[in-house]
């Protein structure tokens, strides 16, 4: 039986504010909509502009600062030879906003903004950065909206819009200023059994350099809890931080299930999928 009501994870709030247009988009409104409550922790609110956010930004101030659209395409293609995997894919992403945003533009529209001599390159650079600046700044507005809760505020993390800066986009702070410890660390410390229930479930799953971070996360918190948390531990939590906080009487709504299912499961709570 599918639960009364949700715990929102950063993946459906990057597709729900990221993705105009696409099937991932209509899927995330919809799966908002089937729930009595939405709840959306603050935290969800710091990954989505320290992610996705971020990496649309990257391509953003790369059209600005290489002037071209094909060299940013050349600087996106070199990317994807390296590990940073997720800049890539939002990356992509954001090159599919912005043909959607800009779709209905007919060449009489173009010529009118840009002239009879304008340049391809120029004129894709233009359209692109454009989509992307607006669709950056609506998505940070409409953060709060999309769900009928904010729960969890951070007091350590300071929610500060996205601005430019001579052209170029400028997303900081990302990170939290802990004083003298991350705001959440006394919640976490209050129920240790949990937080080794989580640990236990990381390391039975994939070794990956996440969940290994994760793991040394979990781990200090249970063995040093006079050890001030610090933001790295924080952020290292990831998909841990959902399980622990997730009401008992709802389930955390993701794209993830591999990730967050044997998390959930450790603490028992559910995962539902958009």
């Amino acid at each position: 039986m599918a639960a009364v009501n949700a715990f929102v994870d950063t993946t459906i709030v990057a597709d729900a504010l990221l993705k105009p247009g696409s099937a991932l988009n209509s899927a995330a409104h919809a799966a908002l909509g089937r729930y009595k409550r939405t709840e959306l922790p603050v935290y969800a609110i710091r990954e989505l502009k320290a992610g996705p956010i971020a990496n649309m930004v990257w391509f953003h101030n790369k059209l600005v600062i290489t002037g071209s659209y094909h060299k940013s395409i050349e600087a996106l293609q070199r990317s994807s030879l390296t590990p940073r995997r997720y800049l890539t894919a939002t990356a992509l992403d954001a090159l599919r906003a912005s043909a959607y945003r800009t779709r209905t533009m007919t060449l009489t529209d173009l010529v009118r903004r840009y002239g009879e001599n304008a340049k391809a390159d120029a004129v894709d650079r233009d359209r692109c950065r454009f989509a992307l600046r607006t669709l950056i700044a609506k998505a940070w507005l409409r953060r709060r909206q999309i769900t009928s809760e904010v729960v969890l505020p951070i007091p350590c993390y300071r929610e500060v819009a996205p601005f430019e800066e001579r052209g170029l986009l400028v997303i900081e702070p990302k990170a939290c200023e802990p004083r003298p410890e991350c705001s959440l660390a006394a919640r976490l410390k209050e129920r240790p059994g949990d937080l080794q229930r989580l640990r236990d479930a990381v390391d039975r799953g994939l070794s990956t350099p996440e969940n290994k971070r994760r793991s040394k996360a979990l781990r200090q918190l249970i063995r040093k809890p006079k050890t001030p948390m610090t933001f790295d531990d924080c952020r290292n939590l990831g998909d841990a931080f959902f399980a622990f906080f997730c009401p008992p009487d709802s389930a955390i709504l993701t794209t993830n299930q591999r990730d967050h299912a044997p998390l959930a499961a450790a603490l028992g709570k559910t995962v539902e999928l958009p």
